[in-house]
């Protein structure tokens, strides 16, 4: 009786501290086979608010906020260039996609076709984006549709580990992780999307 209450009170504190210990506190953000930034990952309770800074080299680039049941980061497409970063963000009430251009020199406005070609859609993600970043060594817009065909290639193209390791787990308990669907991930980055939620 006491080996089996030994066992059973380990494997209770296994099940608590599993979600803590082994939890994914870095994301790297991969272009072309290089790591152009990490993400971090805090280690703050899930129901509190987070700050998702992203660095790369030293410099912190830009952070996203998030909050358990309030929206947090899916994933972040690094573009080639090393400083545009399309974000796919789960805001509660849209899943927000946006890009933060870090160029040194003022970006223009993306020329080429508007995406998303809603007008509501495209105003209310431009409105909401805005909220979701902190911090930003650059400007925060929406992507133009070749930005957005871009990264839905990229991601198509992508092996399962290749994903899961450039994701934001959206369940993590340390040795279990759950990760959106490719599927899902494609559906928010459709160059005709027109839904809050695709």
């Amino acid at each position: 009786m006491r080996k089996f209450l030994i066992i059973a009170g380990l494997l209770v504190l296994f099940l608590l501290f599993a979600p803590i210990v082994g939890r994914k506190c870095n994301v790297p953000l991969v272009s072309n086979g290089k790591t152009i930034a990490v993400a971090k990952r805090p280690l703050s309770p899930v129901w509190s608010e987070k700050e998702y800074p992203v660095f790369s080299g030293g410099t912190k680039l830009f952070s996203l906020w998030g909050k358990l049941l309030e929206g947090t980061p899916l994933f972040i497409y690094p573009f080639p260039d090393e400083k545009r970063f399309l974000c796919v963000d789960d805001d509660d009430t849209c899943v927000l996609v946006f890009v933060v251009d870090c160029r040194a020199t003022a970006p223009r406005p993306p020329s080429g076709k508007e995406w998303p070609s809603d007008d509501y859609l495209r105003d209310y993600m431009k409105r909401r984006s805005t909220n979701v970043v902190m911090d930003p060594k650059g400007i925060v817009r929406l992507p133009s549709y070749d930005e957005v065909e871009e990264a839905g290639k990229r991601v198509a193209g992508m092996t399962s580990k290749e994903l899961r390791t450039g994701c934001f787990p959206t369940l993590d308990l340390g040795v279990y992780r759950y990760y959106l669907p490719r599927e899902l991930l494609l559906k928010n980055l459709a160059t005709n999307r027109i839904s809050p939620w695709p």
